[in-house]
């Protein structure tokens, strides 16, 4: 069993949706630093999916820094990478003017946009204990 859930929805990319699940069981700490990723043959064999598709979602993923592969060892978690605030707070550039043009497109005030976006912050936020 993967550490991580993905449910297949219809309509959309296979590869976005495995991409975006293990995204988001990295950064929300689901998955740790240090801890295995799941192999090519068991994500494919869990979900059902293409190979190649479960290839290339991990090929991302190691081209973002977010896991490592070692020979022998396999794919493993990554530390978070060392970036300056403005550094990381700049990788947001294009998912932050979707999130307000569909905002404005929606015609939301600035203020339901930021209680939406601390709604869906403190959803996937690690749990501290």
């Amino acid at each position: 069993m993967t550490p991580f859930r993905l449910q297949l929805k219809p309509g959309a990319p296979i590869y976005g949706q495995l991409l975006y699940a293990a995204r988001m069981a990295i950064v929300s700490g689901e998955l740790g630093e240090g801890e295995a990723f799941p192999s090519v043959r068991a994500l494919s064999r869990e979900y059902g999916i293409n190979p190649n598709t479960v290839q290339k979602a991990i090929n991302a993923l190691k081209a973002e820094g977010l896991i490592e592969i070692s020979p022998g060892i396999g794919a493993r978690v990554c530390a978070a990478p060392k970036a300056t605030r403005a550094d990381r707070a700049k990788l947001l550039g294009p998912e932050m003017e979707v999130l307000v043009l569909r905002a404005r497109q929606l015609h939301l005030p600035e203020e339901e946009v930021i209680a939406a976006l601390r709604s869906h912050w403190e959803k996937i936020s690690p749990a501290t204990d």
